[in-house]
């Protein structure tokens, strides 16, 4: 059955006045879609932090975790759809375009290098382009799409520069940069998928990028530091040093694999599975393991019964594969290059699996490194205490929309009315606080 175009715009035509675009994220996982809706603020612009108002919140858990298996096109392009209304309508105001994450299987990185010819022997921003072009050319990926060129480091003359290139003079200009890339044809499905709920898409990005703008601290980017983002589809992994994104990658395992096992242990559904995961799913000795909790269990009829087990027997099951999805992180790292001491010092763990009792210490000890659990940093308009860590990458594409602004963000004409006004207030704090409370 075809997804039906999203009905936001005609909601909000009671409206009179002129309503201002808003600047919408949306995060596509397998376990959830999430959605956000901001608009830019000036006023905390000139913060020196410069927090994130959130003005519409919108989320949805996907098909696919009710049984284990993929969800289908119409499936997935509902969730959006409902997840960007829940966000439009907390806003009071219409979502017409989005920036999306992906973080699916292929999303990798390299470090590629590109020289071109100064023309008049002063670098101009036309010089800069060519030479980061020359890098995307440099290694050609057939069947990917660069999702982000990061420059590194520029030479002019073969000399290295400490500062920005342009103005400088010289014969031939050099950058070596972190490409980014994805497979052409998944981004393509997101972006079908997206569209046929009913918005545009304005851009792409990597999801464990987006993850680091939102639970990276400044010293933590420069200084060096592994982001490790723990969804149920797959672990996103991004290396910054020197303020700088060096590295990206997914592993395609994920807490998926963790609720497989644990169907299995407990012999029973996926679903009944998922939820002994996330009420009393542990690792290490973050719980009693003599605690009995309830996880029914399959019967001879093939129906659901009444059961108990021992948290204990839960945390034995999810240890020792999550140290070993853990360990295939490491590796891929070390593949890359980082590694020892040439690798980051220390590690931020977000998504959902961040949320696991005794993942910090567990996590610490496959790593090699001190580890924290990040959550978004400088979010606010809700009231509301600390936004978790399944959050990171729905914050980050926000922050970064809002730190790359278009010509669609400034609107000289608009005057919102009183009742738009009203209308929005209403929706964003009332709204906003009742739903974290619920989810948070």
């Amino acid at each position: 059955m075809a997804v039906q175009p999203l009905a936001s715009a005609a909601r909000f035509e009671a409206v009179d006045a002129p309503i201002a675009p808003l600047v919408a994220a949306i995060d596509v996982g397998v376990s959830k879609t999430v959605c956000l809706a901001a608009r830019r603020d000036p006023v905390l612009e000139l913060h020196p932090d410069r927090p994130l108002r959130v003005l519409g919140v919108g989320q949805q858990t996907a098909p696919a975790i009710a049984s284990g298996k993929p969800a289908d096109f119409d499936a997935c392009a509902r969730a959006i759809q409902v997840a960007i209304e829940e966000a439009s309508t907390m806003a009071g105001a219409p979502i017409m375009r989005v920036v999306a994450s992906y973080s699916g299987p292929g999303l990798t990185a390299r470090i590629s290098r590109g020289a071109v010819r100064i023309k008049n022997g002063v670098v101009t921003s036309r010089d800069v382009e060519n030479a980061l072009d020359a890098a995307i050319q440099a290694a050609p990926s057939p069947q990917l799409s660069v999702l982000h060129i990061e420059p590194l480091r520029y030479l002019i003359d073969e000399e290295p520069i400490a500062d920005e290139p342009y103005g400088q003079h010289g014969k031939l200009l050099a950058v070596e940069a972190c490409v980014v890339t994805a497979p052409t044809e998944a981004l393509n499905a997101l972006k079908s998928c997206i569209r046929q709920a009913g918005v545009e898409v304005e851009e792409v990005v990597a999801g464990p990028r987006a993850a680091g703008l939102s639970a990276l601290t400044p010293e933590e980017r420069e200084d060096g530091v592994l982001l490790v983002d723990i969804g149920a589809g797959a672990i996103g992994l991004s290396v910054f040093i020197g303020d700088a994104l060096v590295h990206a990658e997914s592993v395609n395992v994920g807490g998926v694999r963790l609720t497989r096992d644990l169907a299995a242990k407990l012999q029973t559904t996926f679903a009944a599975a998922e939820r002994v995961k996330l009420h009393f799913g542990a690792v290490g000795k973050a719980c009693d393991p003599r605690e009995a909790v309830q996880a029914p269990k399959l019967g001879l009829d093939g129906r659901l019964e009444a059961a108990t087990t021992l948290r204990g027997a839960i945390a034995e099951t999810m240890t020792p594969r999550l140290y070993e999805m853990l360990l295939m992180a490491r590796e891929r790292l070390a593949r890359a290059g980082f590694s020892g001491a040439s690798g980051p010092r220390r590690a931020v763990i977000v998504g959902g699996g961040a949320m696991i009792p005794g993942i910090r210490e567990l996590a610490s000890e496959a790593l090699g490194v001190p580890v924290r659990i990040g959550r978004p940093f400088e979010l606010c308009g809700f009231d509301h205490g600390e936004v978790g860590p399944a959050y990171a990458v729905a914050a980050g594409l926000l922050r970064h929309r809002l730190d790359t602004p278009t010509l669609d963000d400034v609107d000289d004409d608009f005057q919102p009315s009183l009742a738009h006004a009203a209308h929005a207030l209403r929706n964003a704090w009332r709204g906003a606080w009742d739903w974290l409370r619920d989810n948070f």
